[in-house]
């Protein structure tokens, strides 16, 4: 392990930023767990995540085996999931993988394809770069205007043409599905996740820190590099960002517990429908 961790602006920690950050997360948390679930064996097998972020997914993904290669559209991105993860990362654009045919037997791709102009393009590239039978593990926003979680994001300025550079706010169940079998992929398993407790929470969160991030960025403070922004400023993109955050992050790590209890509601509406899915999807193979 390449990074060492710190605090934000306190001495260092026992784990990477990355790690310590994950483990206040709610929603970061529901979406690997979703993932996991749905993510097939790995062991032995050649192994492919789009939009790595800054390492954090990559860290649990790789506690599963395999032989992953790692990509982000994001430079500044790359670069912290670089230093946690020691290990490359290959920058990528919309317009397609940089791997030959038949390259992988599993791709995981996370919340990256509402950012994409042309998504249908890019997800048969996916498909063009796994082997027959590999599978697609990828999560996305579903898109419900009318839903009460979506008015607040929209409130908040978090959907497309706000404060994220998103191509679209998400997918219907169905044109995410039409949108994996134009590719010539078959739908395994799809799942929806997070609440809207959890949604409220996060939104809320999204918006307090990309207020804080635009400040910084305005006063010429640093506490990142101003660079891709194509995940959008949700999180810190470096330790110096995070560090940035200072007492900020404290207090909130002091109310974790208290916002971890408003989502845990979400657990009294056990047959909601959540607002984000989790869909698996698999490379026919040829008959014989």
């Amino acid at each position: 392990m390449a990074a060492s961790g710190s605090s934000a602006g306190g001495p260092a920690a026992a784990e990477p930023w990355q790690i310590r950050l994950y483990r206040h997360s709610i929603k970061k948390k529901e979406t690997l767990g979703a993932v996991l679930r749905l993510l097939p064996p790995v062991a032995g097998r050649r192994c492919l995540e789009i939009g790595c972020s800054t390492g954090t997914s990559s860290w649990f993904l790789r506690r599963r085996g395999g032989d992953w290669t790692l990509t982000d559209f994001d430079a500044a991105q790359a670069a912290s999931a670089r230093r946690l993860l020691d290990a490359d990362v290959t920058l990528i654009d919309g317009g397609g993988l940089p791997f030959p045919d038949g390259s992988f037997d599993v791709a995981v791709g996370i919340n990256f394809l509402e950012h994409l102009e042309d998504d249908a393009g890019f997800v048969r590239d996916v498909a063009r770069v796994l082997v027959p039978g590999g599978a697609f593990v990828a999560t996305c926003h579903e898109d419900a205007p009318q839903r009460p979680g979506h008015r607040l994001k929209r409130l908040y300025g978090l959907t497309a043409g706000g404060a994220y550079d998103l191509a679209r706010d998400g997918y219907a169940r169905g044109g995410l599905e039409r949108l994996i079998a134009g590719a010539g992929l078959a739908v395994e398993r799809l799942e929806s996740y997070s609440g809207l407790f959890t949604e409220v929470v996060e939104n809320s969160l999204n918006f307090a820190y990309n207020r804080t991030a635009a400040r910084t960025r305005a006063a010429g403070n640093g506490g990142g590099d101003g660079g891709g922004r194509f995940h959008g400023d949700a999180a810190p993109d470096s330790e110096a960002a995070f560090a940035s955050v200072g007492w900020r992050y404290r207090a909130y790590e002091a109310a974790y517990p208290a916002l971890r209890g408003v989502s845990l509601l979400d657990r009294l509406l056990p047959f909601g429908r959540g607002y984000m899915f989790c869909v698996r999807a698999r490379k026919p193979a040829p008959v014989r």
